[in-house]
């Protein structure tokens, strides 16, 4: 079966772009303002005359910084709100498509068995939590394998062929 292609996945591949491009952005401007920094430094010491420096130089960079920043730590952030949100959306559509419903008294998620039995999946808020109760109860509990086993003919049979063996080489 062909997987299909997530919209969100493109969302969140076009955020990482934008944010890298940020942080790319603010630690090219970062160097030039230290840069900048240890002239201001020398021209204020008297090591180095003032020349063409700028103090606006300084500012804007701070300023390209603080903004460049902000887009890294919030694209960070809004990544992550949406990856909680997702997360909830899939683990609902899941729970719904199994036969999960929310109900409002008992409240929460509950499953009806083929056997018709109810099952309590969880708090109407922890969809994530009934969905993987859910998943294990439709999964059913794990099997081990059988283990073969000798009926008593076959076990008591060599038993009493080695008997006769001995028997046999002793007469």
């Amino acid at each position: 079966m062909a997987a299909k292609k997530n919209p969100s996945t493109a969302i969140f591949k076009a955020m990482k772009e934008k944010s890298d491009l940020s942080k790319e952005a603010a630690l090219r401007e970062l160097r030039a303002l230290s840069k900048d920094i240890a002239a201001l430094e020398q021209i204020l010491t008297g090591k180095k005359k003032k020349g063409n420096f700028s103090l606006f130089d300084v500012i804007h960079g701070a300023f390209e910084i603080f903004r460049n920043a902000s887009v890294v730590f919030e694209t960070e952030l809004l990544a992550g709100d949406m990856e909680k949100s997702m997360g909830g959306a899939l683990a609902e559509e899941f729970l719904e498509k199994h036969g999960a419903t929310l109900l409002k008294k008992p409240a929460g998620w509950h499953w009806i068995s083929a056997q018709g039995e109810m099952h309590f999946l969880g708090k109407a808020d922890e969809a994530e939590k009934a969905a993987e109760k859910l998943g294990d109860l439709v999964s059913g509990p794990k099997r081990g394998k059988k283990a073969s086993k000798k009926t008593d003919a076959q076990t008591e049979a060599p038993a009493g062929d080695e008997e006769m063996a001995e028997g046999e080489l002793g007469t």
